[in-house]
């Protein structure tokens, strides 16, 4: 996450489940659960609008939240397995893969990001 200094009127799990929840509806909805980015931002702050994120008008949709805290809607998307960022020549498309879906997960607030595993390497510089 970003460094920042901006408060928000919920929690940062509360965030998480929000706009992981509403992505998730989005995309289902589509019968290839395929979406462009464009449309899913568009979706994503016009199902969001009725929570109060932040006291400023400018700040009160959650894709500003993913642009301050994630440095953007792509990066966020990109950092769990169950979301897949398509890009071609004209557009960005946003794939929802629903069977590695774990909503309890979510609403649970556990770490679901795509590098959950530690990989240990050893350095081979070190054994001199």
């Amino acid at each position: 996450m970003v460094q920042n200094s901006v408060k928000w009127n919920f929690s940062d799990d509360k965030c998480f489940e929000i706009i992981h929840l509403t992505i998730i509806d989005i995309l289902s909805e589509k019968n290839d659960k395929i979406l462009s980015l464009n449309k899913l931002i568009e979706n994503l702050n016009s199902r969001t609008k009725i929570y109060k994120l932040h006291n400023s008008k400018r700040l009160n949709m959650f894709s500003k939240y993913l642009k301050i805290e994630y440095g953007g809607v792509i990066n966020f998307l990109e950092s769990f397995n169950f979301y897949s960022v398509v890009k071609n020549e004209q557009d960005i498309y946003v794939k929802l893969y629903k069977n590695l879906v774990n909503l309890d997960d979510i609403k649970a607030g556990k770490r679901i990001t795509k590098d959950s595993d530690w990989i240990l390497i050893q350095d081979s510089s070190d054994e001199e």
